[in-house]
């Protein structure tokens, strides 16, 4: 049996060259690791910066301290710790000082002043405020003949009940991130494994390593395994990126996976088009490189292939929203993969809407496929100049 491979493994041997090269390649390593801190940090941030207790110190005079009791129904997010000094002066002092964050002293009215030194924290100015007005309260009733418990209870009467008619509706603003976010994942990574791809036909056409390759792999195979390769490295990385998003919302944020059940599923559906559009598109970048004769070339032959990406990406933007518009772009193959994910976690989409999408990019992709195809084959031993479209289609092959 010859040592050959036959011709239904050289596109794997193209495909295991480019999977190779990529990932002895420390920017591509770089990348990877800079997308999954991103990815981490936007899942735990929020509730790092948000959650947690503010504690603050003020300070208080004789007079002004018993009027900073903890009053009752106060949440939890706010602490406060009275330090009693000898005068307002002593208290001022403190202030310039940064030793607390500000006082309460008796103002030249009688009544209560907040003194902070530039500023006093908006959190902090709304305890202290509700406090002094509520201990003021309690002494003007009790010193009116209302017993001191009373008066309690009058002011801390509970708020109006809330009952919501759709307690199960879909945060818009949550919808409106989470999708958001799987657009901007399937930019990036068709951009990044694109150029890679045109790049690495470019450079091959440049150094001619290519008409050495050619001699031993059809012209086809090469093209179907530099998609094969870069295809299987994307699909990690995608799949690593939204593993991590996911694991993180779990951990950091597991009230937002309760109240949108939706999350996993529209995750799953999102890995799913991407394979289907990267498929689509990634073909298109091929051609791209191999219509260019020098890397310097390969900006003006890649624009159009990187507005087919660009375009759709600024529409979803005018899609937030269910409507007609955003129906209608879910279905639309170069913004499907980003529109028809944000459809499935507002959960207003059946189990075929996704599934005709996907037959929709399928077809289109077998489209771009043949025409990319011809366009490759056309262009990848053409040195010298770039050639425009309309030579790459006509030139025989």
């Amino acid at each position: 049996m010859s040592a050959t491979p036959g011709v239904q493994r050289q596109w794997w041997l193209v495909a295991d060259r480019e999977m190779r090269e990529r990932l002895r390649d420390k920017g591509f390593v770089f990348s990877t690791l800079l997308l999954l801190v991103i990815v981490l940090a936007a899942a735990f941030l929020p509730g790092l910066v948000s959650g947690g207790t503010d504690r603050y110190e003020v300070a208080a005079t004789s007079t002004t301290a018993p009027l900073l009791a903890e009053r009752p129904g106060e949440s939890g997010d706010v602490r406060v710790e009275v330090r009693t000094v000898a005068d307002a002066a002593a208290a001022e002092a403190a202030v310039r000082a940064g030793d607390v964050d500000a006082a309460v002293l008796p103002s030249a009215s009688g009544a209560a002043e907040v003194v902070g030194d530039r500023n006093v924290p908006s959190g902090l100015g709304e305890v202290l405020t509700a406090r002094v007005r509520g201990a003021q309260a309690v002494g003007l009733l009790t010193a009116a003949g209302v017993d001191a418990s009373t008066a309690e209870q009058v002011l801390t009467l509970p708020p109006p009940a809330q009952r919501l008619l759709d307690p199960d509706a879909v945060d818009p603003f949550t919808t409106y991130l989470l999708g958001l976010a799987f657009a901007v994942l399937f930019l990036q990574i068709v951009v990044i494994f694109g150029y890679s791809i045109a790049q690495s036909v470019v450079m091959e056409k440049q150094t001619r390593v290519v008409e050495l390759l050619v001699t031993t792999v059809p012209v086809n195979q090469l093209l179907v395994g530099k998609i094969v390769g870069n295809g299987l490295l994307a699909l990690g990385q995608i799949v690593l990126l939204v593993a991590a998003g996911l694991g993180g919302l779990a951990i950091a944020e597991p009230e937002l996976l309760e109240s949108l059940p939706s999350v996993p599923t529209a995750a799953v559906w999102f890995v799913v088009f991407f394979v289907v559009g990267f498929a689509m598109l990634s073909c298109l970048w091929a051609a791209a490189g191999a219509m260019a004769s020098r890397l310097e070339d390969l900006q003006s032959t890649a624009t159009p292939v990187q507005m087919l990406v660009m375009l759709p990406f600024f529409a979803t933007f005018a899609a937030n929203d269910p409507g007609t518009l955003q129906t209608v772009l879910s279905y639309v193959p170069l913004s499907s993969p980003m529109v028809m994910p944000k459809r499935v976690l507002q959960g207003d989409v059946g189990w075929t809407e996704p599934l005709i999408a996907l037959l929709v990019i399928a077809a289109t992709a077998a489209l771009f496929v043949a025409v990319a195809r011809r366009l490759y084959e056309n262009s990848l031993l053409q040195t010298g100049r770039s050639l425009s479209l309309r030579s790459a289609w006509r030139r025989a092959a």
